[in-house]
């Protein structure tokens, strides 16, 4: 076979390679398969059912740092004035009522020993510039000691309907009403 004879067979070869190739291409652009679709789809989250999981979440946040920070004073013995964290978290009459109360330990030379369990807390109402939250503090473990020693007071489970308003600086739990209940439920 001749060079000229090779090149002719190694062109014809070509051709009859793109041409076999051409003809198993579809004709026209390739649709894509569809993935497959899970039989029930979650529906995406709306921008507004965002912002509103958003602003409960942030309105529980001041309320369970300012029951922490509320606790650990009390501990302490109360404080003269509410605490940076404590003016942060809340305002209004919530935090006139936990004012007056750590400045009385304070005054009484009183502290507490134990801990509180925040057993629920519960979304009860929105809208943009305030929320309704529904919560159960149990403080049956915590105890009020007196200057000498004693233990003068037990602890006990509240619930209570709080109001926590947006404000410049974030959201403060504003106001509330709480009552003594046997059981969080």
């Amino acid at each position: 076979m001749t060079m000229v004879d090779a090149r002719s067979a190694l062109g014809v070869l070509a051709l009859v390679c793109a041409l076999a190739l051409t003809g198993c291409t579809p004709d026209g652009p390739a649709e894509p398969t569809p993935s497959p679709t899970p039989a029930s789809q979650t529906p995406t989250e709306t921008a507004q059912e965002k912002q509103e999981r958003l602003d409960y979440a942030a309105a529980e946040k001041s309320y369970r740092i300012f029951r922490a920070e509320f606790n650990r004073v009390m501990r302490r013995g109360g404080a003269s004035t509410p605490t940076s964290l404590m003016n942060r978290t809340a305002g209004g009459s919530y935090l006139k009522e936990f004012a007056d109360i750590i400045e009385a330990y304070r005054g009484l030379k009183l502290h507490t020993v134990g801990s509180e369990a925040i057993v629920f807390v519960r979304p009860d109402g929105y809208s943009p510039s305030d929320i309704e939250l529904e919560v159960c503090e149990d403080s049956r473990s915590i105890q009020e000691v007196d200057s000498s020693g004693k233990r003068t007071r037990a602890g006990e489970i509240r619930t209570a309907s709080l109001q926590v308003k947006r404000t410049t600086t974030g959201w403060k739990v504003w106001s509330g009403q709480g009552r003594k209940v046997s059981e969080c439920s």
